[in-house]
C-alpha cells in the first residue's frame, strides 16, 4: 500500500510538470525506447556480470530561452521522463533452508535477477548546434532519478516456496528488496531535425546514450523474509547504460 501511495505522487508530480509546461511555446515531447546494459554492484553482490534489458518512456522538454535573456537560455532546458525499465544482474543468489538448524548459508551461481522499475528522471539539459544551417545537434544531460519497483524476478521465477507446504504461500522475491531506488544519471546524444512537418520541421530524431547509477541500498531485510541472509541484502546498488532511440515533436 506504501508503495502504491508513493508510486502514485510520483506519477501525479510528472502529471503536473506536463500540464504546466503545456502553457508555455518552448516545449517539446516525445518518446524513447531501447536497451539498459544493467549490473549490480555492493559488497552484497558477488561473480557479477551484465545483464541486458529493456528501457521504454516518454518525456516533456522545457526550453530556457523564455526565462534566461543570454546565450545560455538558448542552449538550456529542463526535461522530465517516465521510464519503465529493467535492472538487474547475472550474479550468485543466497538463501538459508528454513528446517536448516545450522543455518548454512547456501549458493546458486551465476543467476539472472532481473528488477523492474517505473523511473522519473528530472535532467538538466544542454543542445549544441553543429552550425548555424546544421539539423544536427548534440546534448549533453545530467540530472537524479527516483524509481519505484513493480517487479522482481530471480531465475525467470517471482516467488520461491522452500518448504514445499502447499499449505503456506509462497514468498516473492520483491519481498527482499526497496519498494524504491534514487541515484543520479548523465548522459550525451544526437538530435536530428527531420525534413517533414511543415516549414518549421518540428519533428526531430534521438540517439542517445545515458549512464544511471543508484545511490540508494535496494536490499532490504525484514523479518518475514529470515530465510535471506543479511549480508545479501546490506549493499546492493543499481548501475545501467542505456543506447535509446527517440522521437521528438515541439510545439
Amino acid at each position: 500500500m506504501i508503495r502504491q501511495k508513493n508510486f502514485k505522487f510520483i506519477v501525479l508530480a510528472v502529471f503536473l510538470f506536463g500540464t504546466v509546461t503545456f502553457s508555455f511555446a518552448q516545449l517539446s515531447a516525445g518518446g524513447k525506447l531501447g536497451v539498459n546494459l544493467a549490473n549490480l554492484s555492493g559488497s552484497s553482490v558477488q561473480n557479477n556480470s551484465m545483464l541486458i534489458g529493456y528501457n521504454v518512456g516518454g518525456f516533456v522538454n522545457l526550453s530556457m530561452e523564455d526565462y534566461i535573456s543570454s546565450d545560455f537560455g538558448e542552449i538550456f532546458s529542463i526535461q522530465a521522463e517516465l521510464s519503465v525499465q529493467t535492472k538487474g544482474t547475472q550474479a550468485d543468489y543466497f538463501f538459508i533452508v528454513p528446517e536448516d538448524p545450522t543455518s548454512t548459508i547456501l549458493t546458486v551461481e551465476n543467476v539472472p535477477q532481473n528488477f523492474t522499475y517505473v523511473e522519473v528522471p528530472v535532467l538538466a539539459k544542454f543542445t549544441f548546434p553543429t552550425g548555424r544551417k546544421s539539423d544536427l545537434s548534440v546534448f549533453a544531460e545530467a540530472g537524479p532519478f527516483v524509481g519505484a519497483l513493480f517487479g522482481v524476478t530471480i531465475d525467470g521465477k517471482k516467488s520461491r516456496d522452500d518448504d514445499n507446504d502447499k499449505q503456506t504461500d509462497p514468498r516473492k522475491f520483491r519481498e527482499e528488496y526497496s519498494g524504491y531506488d534514487f541515484g543520479v544519471a548523465a548522459g550525451a546524444g544526437l538530435m536530428y531535425q527531420l525534413p517533414f512537418g511543415g516549414r518549421t520541421q518540428p519533428w526531430s530524431a534521438i540517439f542517445n546514450f545515458r549512464y544511471s547509477l543508484g545511490l540508494s541500498n535496494i536490499g532490504e531485510f525484514k523479518e518475514k523474509t529470515i530465510d535471506m541472509p543479511e549480508s545479501a541484502l546490506e549493499d546492493i546498488k543499481t548501475n545501467a547504460m542505456g543506447i535509446l532511440l527517440g522521437i521528438a515533436y515541439k510545439f
